[in-house]
Parts: C-alpha cells; sequence; structure tokens
C-alpha cells in the first residue's frame, strides 16, 4: 500500500510539473503570436517588443544581464513591406498569405501589367526567347511561371526565372506558399501565386506593393545568465531566436508559432526552473536570438562579439520548432559529438521522454551553427510530426499541439544538470 500511496504521489507531481509547462508555455506563445508583435520582424518594431518582453522576463527572474543591459545591438539590412499590398488578376482580388506572397527580394510596384504565360507546354526556346528580349517584347509585361514539378532547369528556365530578360515582373505559380527574409531587394516585383487561385492564362494584373529596403536595421539578442553555485566560470548556453518573418502589407502578418514562440517558451521556461527551483552548478547564459530568419545575422554577431570568451563555453544547446514531437526529435550536430549524443539518449531512454531521437551532421539550420564552426560544442535540437504549417500564416498558436513539450524540457533539463 505504502508502495502504491508513494507511486501515485510521484505521478501527481509529475502531472502537476507536466501542466505548469504546458499552461506556461501556452501563454508565451499565445502573447508572442499576437498581432501586438506583427509577426516580430522588423515592420511595426515587432522584433524590437519581442526583445523587450523577453528581456522583461529574464528582469523578473532575477537573471543577471552584461553591462547593465540584456541587449546586445547590432545592425543587419533588411527588405521590408510595411504599408499598402494589393493584387488583383483580371479584376479580381486576391488574398495575401493565403493566395499569395511577396517574394522576399521584391521590390516595390503601383500600376496594371498585361501577363505573358509560360507553362510546361509552350516554354519557348533559346532561340525564341533571345529574339523577343532583343526586341524588347518583355518590358512592360509581367511573366507567369507556372512549371509544373519544377520543370527542365534548362538555360531558358533559368533566364526567366532570374528576369534576365527585362520583364516589368514575376509569379510563380506554386503548390505551397513559404515565405522567406531577404537583405537585398530587386528593382521588380515577384509574387508567389498558389497553383489554382488563377484561371489559366489570365491576361491582366495591377499590383500595389509598398516596399523598404532598410540598409540598417538595428536588431539585438537578449541575453542574461545565472551563476553557477561552484563553477561559475564555466557556461552553458540554452538558445532560442525569437524573430519571425514580420508583415507584409498593413494587414497580414506570420505569427510564428513552432517557428519558434515553442523555442522562446522553452527557453523562458527554463530560465524560470534555473532561478527559482533548481540553481545550477555551472553558469548557464540564456540568450534569445535576433535575426536567425534573415541569416544567423545574431548569433554570428554574438560568436564574434562573445560577452564571455568562447573558451569558458561547455556546451550550447538551441532549441528550434518545439512545439510538436509525436514523431520525437532529430538533433543537428548529433553526428560530430558523438559523446554528447550517446548522453542525451541514455537520459531520454531512462526518463522515457521522446518517442525517439534521431541525428544529424553539421547543417548552417540555426543559431548553434555558429558556435559549432568556432570550436564551441552544440546540439540544435527541433520536433518533429504534428503540424506541418511552417513559414506561413498557418502557423499559429491555436493549432500548435505541444504535444511534447515538456518531456522535452525535462530532457534538455537533465542533459544540461550532467553537463
Amino acid at each position: 500500500m505504502r508502495k502504491g500511496i508513494v507511486f501515485l504521489f510521484f505521478q501527481l507531481i509529475c502531472f502537476s510539473v507536466f501542466s505548469q509547462n504546458i499552461n506556461s508555455a501556452r501563454a508565451f506563445v499565445d502573447t508572442l503570436t499576437s498581432e501586438y508583435f506583427a509577426g516580430r520582424g522588423a515592420v511595426d518594431n515587432g522584433e524590437k517588443k519581442a526583445a523587450n518582453f523577453i528581456a522583461n522576463h529574464f528582469k523578473k527572474q532575477g537573471l543577471k544581464s552584461v553591462e547593465n543591459s540584456f541587449f546586445q545591438e547590432f545592425n543587419a539590412p533588411i527588405n521590408t513591406f510595411p504599408k499598402a499590398l494589393s493584387v488583383s488578376f483580371d479584376g479580381q482580388e486576391i488574398i495575401p498569405g493565403k493566395d499569395f506572397i511577396v517574394d522576399a527580394a521584391s521590390g516595390g510596384a503601383d500600376g496594371n501589367f498585361e501577363l505573358y504565360w509560360q507553362t510546361n507546354e509552350n516554354l519557348l526556346t533559346k532561340v525564341e526567347l533571345d529574339k523577343r528580349v532583343a526586341e524588347g517584347f518583355f518590358t512592360n509585361k509581367i511573366v507567369v511561371l507556372a512549371i509544373k514539378n519544377g520543370g527542365a532547369e534548362n538555360e531558358v528556365l533559368q533566364q526567366l526565372k532570374e528576369n534576365k530578360i527585362g520583364a516589368a515582373g514575376i509569379v510563380f505559380i506554386e503548390d505551397e506558399l513559404t515565405q522567406h527574409l531577404s537583405p537585398v531587394a530587386k528593382n521588380y516585383p515577384i509574387l508567389h501565386v498558389r497553383r489554382g487561385v488563377l484561371a489559366d492564362f489570365t491576361k491582366s494584373i495591377y499590383i500595389k506593393i509598398d516596399q523598404e529596403l532598410i540598409s540598417s536595421y538595428r536588431s539585438q539578442n537578449v541575453i542574461g545568465y545565472v551563476e553557477g553555485t561552484e563553477f561559475p566560470d564555466s557556461f552553458i548556453v540554452l538558445s532560442a531566436h525569437y524573430d519571425h518573418l514580420g508583415k507584409m502589407g498593413a494587414q497580414t502578418y506570420f505569427p510564428g508559432a513552432n517557428d519558434n514562440a515553442s523555442g522562446v517558451a522553452l527557453l523562458l521556461d527554463l530560465a524560470t526552473h534555473y532561478t527559482e527551483k533548481e540553481p545550477p552548478v555551472k553558469s548557464i547564459i540564456f540568450i534569445a536570438f535576433g535575426a536567425e530568419e534573415s541569416g544567423l545575422v545574431g548569433s554570428k554577431y554574438f560568436v564574434n562579439h562573445p560577452t564571455i570568451p568562447l573558451a569558458q563555453i561547455n556546451f550550447v544547446f538551441n532549441m528550434d520548432l518545439m512545439g510538436t514531437g509525436s514523431e520525437g526529435g532529430m538533433i543537428v550536430n548529433g553526428r560530430i559529438y558523438e559523446e554528447h549524443f550517446n548522453k542525451l539518449i541514455k537520459i531520454n531512454k531512462e526518463g522515457k521522454y521522446l518517442p525517439s531521437i534521431k541525428k544529424r551532421g553539421k547543417a548552417a539550420n540555426s543559431d548553434h551553427y555558429w558556435f559549432s564552426e568556432n570550436g564551441v560544442p552544440s546540439f540544435f535540437i527541433y520536433l518533429m510530426g504534428g503540424v506541418s504549417a511552417y513559414h506561413d500564416v498557418d502557423d499559429i498558436s491555436k493549432t500548435l499541439p505541444l504535444t511534447k513539450y515538456a518531456d522535452s524540457f525535462r530532457l534538455i533539463r537533465d542533459f544540461v544538470d550532467e553537463l
């Protein structure tokens, strides 16, 4: 009977911790994906608002700052679409985010244009293309590339895609709409339209795109730390990028629930754990990186301007895409740091946290990259399964399941404790 009571007590404690993790995570994700934060990008100070939110949490939890500031500021170029955005085909307006997206490197536009369609069936030959370019045929036309399955990657298609033909703009017909960021801008509009939205060989387009290239946008990393009880000069870095894709026009924004409000929630929950419940043996630095989506800019800046010597960092554990997990997790650099990976596998097996943990080699796909490139052991974990929304307007908090969020918290906590 006594063993049964102890077991039940243990289960209640675990359920209580699980509930607390999920509740706090949901609150963080709901907040960071709200309209106020404008997709955590450059437009409407969304990224800055998110940075302030994180810094306030660090301050509330009693984390220490470097030189009396949680911010490490840096500048980077970014192309933006801050205000007017409207696209109509043959007079029928289509919906931004759902029917189309503006390419990250698009220029601005305001006017009506004739459409010139290119499909698998009527793709110009090289001779035909060269002749029309010489005649200035494309000057006032926007080319629609409705090539299925990528089409034959030949010289003609490359010239069309890269607009080496002098067209007024390019429209790509796509099966999925996936947005990115760009530090540069073309001098013509580029659109991606979902396949099936347009009738075949629609004749005309009206485009209104307000575009601004910010040559030196001020971003920031948010950094706080808790001092170790026994080895204050040895550091473990826990990190997650907080920025996302921001706004596309005045009304449409990309919430970024899984990418990466989920990782930020985990970072903040771990900061709460190590300040309120379990002071660490080694010092832990919590870094919320800015400008990850525009090319890992914030983490590169930190590595080039570290707030502590890189040699004092024992390990970096970077968290991105942490809102699912039904199919387990993936460790980037798992094949590089086998000893650490095996330790993680042992912890997972004992705790029965994730259904599986797979490993990959080196990849420049999140903020761990610059650390390992500079000799600092680092992992990047992301969860698999569940929702598939990624870099689109459907990556929202409401549909993010947080399936293995609490177990991921325990896995990373136990791994850090063993370091």
